[in-house]
């Protein structure tokens, strides 16, 4: 083959690889989105667990950029990890103020990726703030972040969790192991089966609650009326409340007894005056504080009331008993009919009628001492008028 043949070949296998060469590079520029116009945000993390710049960022599945940087803060006391993200602009209008950066794993080779989504918590975070959760944020804004998920270290608290659990699982195993654990098992369940047999053979109260009709029928009553009776304080602390209410808010006696500072100041005062007054029976000399106190005087009054009480008391004894005039003529009739006989005869007996006008006529006749015109005149009863007559 000649030299002319050969520089064929080699330019056109170049020219060959060339374009192989632009396709490869379009082609991922592509999936990386290399040629879009970008927008940066910033995101700061305890640990990146991994993420390196390169990484993919994502949102609801969709390439949307890429990570440009991962560092460290400039201060040595800074133990956060910065991550600038950067956002294709036709996406970017999607990031919003409630948007969340976490950090996730990409396939199963620990590859990393940054993950945008919308999170409800957040944004409810920023309502109650006064913020608006839907805002576009602005470009180099701080992005919310969240812990990364670490499937390794989680594995490791599961593992973890595992091993304390099958360490109680062998302590437990090892008291059921237990020769007295055995036999206290065996006598629970004697005991369980005796109770048992118990309940379902022999005549008692939780034989008959179970498999008697009657029994059942009443607890169904004691449960009806319990009911009943439920329902019934249930009323009564509606009216208790619908009471209380209406004292509350009035008018009547129990409101203005409660609520009127008046009549509070009055009772206040009353009870005020009523302690003095007490004070002063307590401590005074009166005859108040000699009748709850007592003194010689007053021992002596109450000896008199004391012996004019049994005086009175034997009085109306002998009355009741007739002894005497009153009490003849309170409990004997005839001496009522004796008396109303006695009348009786003096206006029917002539003889008697003419001695009373003579002895009213011979009293006229005597001489009368001069009365002042001043003096009352004697007063004439109808009785002696119908005698003179």
């Amino acid at each position: 083959m000649t030299a002319k043949g050969r520089t064929l070949k080699v330019g056109v296998f170049v020219f060959v690889g060339l374009i192989l060469a632009t396709i490869a590079v379009f082609t991922i520029g592509e999936n990386r989105r290399v040629w879009d116009r970008k927008v940066e945000y910033r995101a700061a993390y305890d640990d990146v667990v991994g993420l390196r710049p390169g990484s993919v960022v994502r949102m609801g599945g969709i390439d949307v950029g890429a990570v440009e940087k991962v560092e460290h803060g400039k201060h040595a006391d800074d133990s956060k990890a910065y991550v600038t993200l950067s956002v294709a602009r036709e996406e970017a209008g999607r990031v919003r103020s409630a948007t969340v950066a976490t950090i996730e794993g990409k396939g199963l080779l620990g590859d990393k990726m940054v993950q945008l989504a919308w999170d409800k918590k957040v944004a409810d975070e920023l309502t109650k703030s006064g913020k608006d959760p839907n805002a576009v944020l602005a470009p180099n804004g701080w992005l919310v972040t969240a812990a990364p998920a670490d499937p390794i270290g989680d594995a490791q608290k599961a593992a973890q969790g595992a091993k304390l659990a099958m360490e109680n699982l062998q302590k437990a195993t090892e008291g059921i192991a237990d020769e007295k654990f055995k036999e206290d098992l065996h006598g629970t369940v004697h005991a369980l089966r005796d109770i048992l047999e118990g309940v379902s053979q022999k005549d008692g109260v939780a034989h008959r609650m179970i498999f008697d009709q009657e029994e059942a029928k009443r607890v169904d009553r004691i449960l009806a009326n319990l009911e009943v009776t439920s329902a019934n304080l249930a009323n009564v602390s509606a009216n208790a409340r619908d009471v209380s209410a209406q004292v509350k808010s009035g008018p009547g006696l129990a409101h203005t007894i409660i609520y009127d500072d008046q009549l509070a100041q009055g009772m206040t005062g009353t009870m005020v005056e009523l302690h003095k007054s007490l004070q002063a029976v307590r401590t005074g000399n009166g005859l108040a504080h000699s009748f709850v106190y007592g003194d010689d005087q007053t021992q002596r009054l109450m000896g008199n009331v004391n012996a004019m009480s049994e005086d009175l008391r034997e009085i109306v004894a002998n009355m009741k008993a007739g002894r005497g005039t009153v009490g003849a003529l309170l409990v004997d009739p005839t001496v009522y009919e004796d008396i109303k006989s006695l009348v009786g005869n003096v206006e029917r007996n002539q003889v008697l009628r003419a001695l009373v006008r003579y002895s009213i006529k011979q009293n006229e006749d005597k001489p009368h001492a001069e009365v002042k015109a001043d003096t009352p005149q004697p007063t004439v009863t109808p009785s002696q008028q119908k005698a003179g007559n």
